[in-house]
């Protein structure tokens, strides 16, 4: 495996980590809200817009950028988290996380700086994502297309009518990515309905597949580096996480997939994250 600095592993680290605090910040701003999914994927999120992904917060609108879709839209928390850690606007916004008069909904909103698809209604983030890629190609750009979806949300048909689009239209700028961290809303995901075995299935829908730990910073820079596992199929990314990463008592429950946050919780919650509390 390619070595990487100490430099770079630090600083990713400690951009999942401030993803994790934030995420905690908003939602206690909010009073509620999903935790889980979005503590899961804040490694995954750091190496996207800190390492790998092109894009200018500068100027959100920049036609070169690589797109991401945040399909398992309830994670909003945690895209808001890396959107203001990237500078596209104000970390202290997150402090009117789903209020009246705040962008930041509990879902993400495309009229917010740097959200590329207001998403929420599971299942439709690999289809917007396929025309995306393909929208790309046909510009002739560089750029990739990454969608990350999760495992609950992958029981819905629709990502495999997209699953077999992407295939067909042999869109290798196209990176799905699941955070595979094996909870849902109200259970385990194999008691609600199995979705395993995630390899054979996504390779037999003509897609390249890679399986990484998706805490490890080094599975996760290597994953992307490698990118596309093929030239002309789309890649998948299994991210093998776990729910409310981070937090000990918010970690591997579905209780903690959604949850109301009250001061004493967030007080627990950010003394475990490393952090003097705010309230």
């Amino acid at each position: 495996m390619k070595q990487y600095s100490k430099e770079l592993l630090i600083k990713l680290e400690t951009e999942a980590l401030n993803i994790r605090r934030n995420v905690w910040r908003a939602l206690y701003a909010a009073g509620s809200g999903h935790v889980g999914g979005s503590c899961s994927a804040a490694d995954l999120l750091a190496v996207l817009y800190f390492y790998y992904m092109k894009y200018r917060a500068d100027k959100p609108d920049w036609e070169e950028r690589d797109r991401f879709i945040l399909s398992k839209g309830h994670a909003n928390a945690a895209l808001a988290a890396v959107l203001a850690r990237a500078g596209f606007f104000s970390e202290s916004l997150l402090d009117d996380f789903y209020s009246y008069r705040s962008l930041m909904g509990m879902h993400p909103d495309i009229k917010l700086a740097g959200v590329e698809m207001s998403t929420g209604g599971l299942g439709h983030g690999l289809s917007i994502g396929v025309g995306m890629a393909l929208g790309q190609r046909l510009q002739g750009q560089t750029a990739k297309t990454f969608v990350l979806l999760g495992d609950g949300e992958i029981q819905e048909g629709s990502n495999w009518e997209a699953a077999m689009a992407g295939s067909n239209l042999n869109l290798a700028n196209l990176v799905g990515i699941i955070d595979f961290n094996k909870i849902q809303q109200s259970a385990r995901v194999e008691h609600v309905m199995r979705v395993e075995p995630l390899v054979e299935k996504w390779v037999s829908f003509g897609w390249s597949v890679k399986e990484i730990n998706g805490h490890k910073i080094t599975d996760i820079i290597s994953g992307f580096d490698e990118l596309p596992y093929s030239t002309s199929q789309p890649s998948l990314i299994i991210a093998h996480t776990v729910k409310g990463k981070g937090v000990s008592f918010a970690e591997n429950t579905y209780e903690w997939h959604q949850n109301i946050i009250d001061k004493e919780t967030y007080q627990r919650a950010l003394a475990e994250l490393g952090e003097k509390p705010r309230c």
